[in-house]
């Protein structure tokens, strides 16, 4: 059995949730003995073409600017297409199944190239609701609506990470849905690292990942400044960077909370980074199944999201933190009251309870068994 993982940019160039996820995936099940290659693009002439991490091989083919950007970038697109084709006609034999990661272009992409060479197609879905990829795709001027009708009529498997996905993807129209969640892979975190104890006077909340419009780092900030108000014992650690940090400092400097927030921008290793804080605070307005959300619930943290996709899926209210009712800032520091007092009495209790949801449920292994009974079903129809 063969696999062919498609994806339209990878690591180096990105270090987003969907390009993590095709990294674990592979990894996971190549030790399924499954056999796993990576195609993806470069931005770069001088970045390789041609590698291999973590025994999976990875064939980059240039394109000087992301292929899913269409727009004003479709010539380089649809360039990145063509050369997906020639290397479809050169290499078919070595894959018998395409697995796309995210439903936009590389979805076009990977249902054209499963039509060329009748190969089954199954598409893993990476967001929500309004940002969910088959809407942003059709959204995308002048081509959208064409490329979203041709996946669509390809009738592939789409693989949602979420209840919440697998109902927008049905109201859709895509009628193959499984339901299977993103991965964390536990070899991450290093055992050398002291957690910290709550013991320590100071509750530090703390968000990493990309610091994006969609994260709402904004309403994260305005949450902050509510709770300190009436908790002085609270610091705020913020990692990451994006085109909203500037006025997430701003804010924070408008308030005169500057001794109450450290910003970090990106660290190597964040989740043995994130080890030295408390509770993890994600204020989103959309997710797919968030990765810094798992990486939070690997190193046993309290946990605290707005009610978006994947957060009831890692975590149970009272247990290891709480989900928000709403998306305001009050809904938000009404949760994270919650969770301080979750701190206090139950912290070591919490760590116990999400170790055993991620061996249950979210470990490389147990996940890339999930994929690999759905190859194998693929290959049969």
């Amino acid at each position: 059995m063969k696999i062919l993982m498609l994806t339209c940019q990878y690591m180096p160039d990105v270090f987003g949730g969907a390009e993590k996820q095709c990294g674990r995936i592979s990894k996971g099940i190549k030790t399924q003995g499954v056999d796993v290659q990576i195609l993806t693009s470069r931005q770069t002439l001088e970045g390789k073409s041609k590698e291999l991490i973590d025994e999976v091989p990875i064939t980059r083919l240039y394109s000087p600017f992301a292929p899913d950007l269409l727009g004003r970038w479709m010539l380089f697109s649809f360039y990145w297409f063509i050369r997906v084709l020639i290397w479809g006609a050169f290499n078919h034999k070595s894959f018998d199944i395409i697995h796309c990661h995210q439903g936009k272009f590389g979805a076009f992409v990977g249902c054209f190239l499963a039509r060329t060479f009748n190969k089954p197609i199954l598409i893993k879905v990476g967001n929500s609701n309004q940002f969910m990829d088959f809407i942003a795709l059709k959204e995308k001027k002048m081509v959208g609506p064409l490329l979203a009708s041709f996946v669509l009529k390809t009738n592939p498997t789409v693989v949602a990470i979420s209840d919440v996905i697998a109902q927008n993807c049905k109201e859709f129209g895509f009628t193959n849905i499984i339901n299977i969640p993103n991965s964390i892979d536990k070899a991450l975190l290093h055992n050398d690292a002291i957690y910290k104890t709550s013991s320590n006077s100071v509750i530090n909340l703390f968000y990493h990942g990309r610091l994006e419009k969609i994260k709402k780092v904004d309403v994260l900030m305005e949450s902050f400044a509510l709770l300190v108000e009436t908790n002085e014992q609270l610091h705020f650690h913020l990692i990451g960077s994006g085109n909203v940090l500037p006025a997430a400092k701003k804010y924070i400097y408008n308030n005169n909370l500057q001794s109450k927030v450290t910003f970090y921008g990106e660290v190597k290793d964040p989740v043995n980074f994130i080890k030295q804080f408390d509770i993890f605070v994600n204020a989103s307005e959309a997710e797919g199944f968030s990765n810094s959300l798992l990486e939070a619930l690997l190193t046993g943290k309290i946990l605290v999201s707005t009610p978006v996709s994947g957060a009831k899926d890692a975590i149970y209210n009272g247990k290891n933190g709480y989900v928000a009712k709403g998306f305001s800032p009050l809904d938000i520091k009404f949760s994270i009251e919650n969770s301080i007092d979750l701190y206090y009495k139950n912290i070591d209790e919490v760590k116990k309870f999400s170790d055993n949801l991620i061996a249950a449920s979210f470990t490389v292994d147990v996940i890339a068994k999930k994929y690999v009974e759905l190859y194998k079903k693929l290959i049969i129809n």
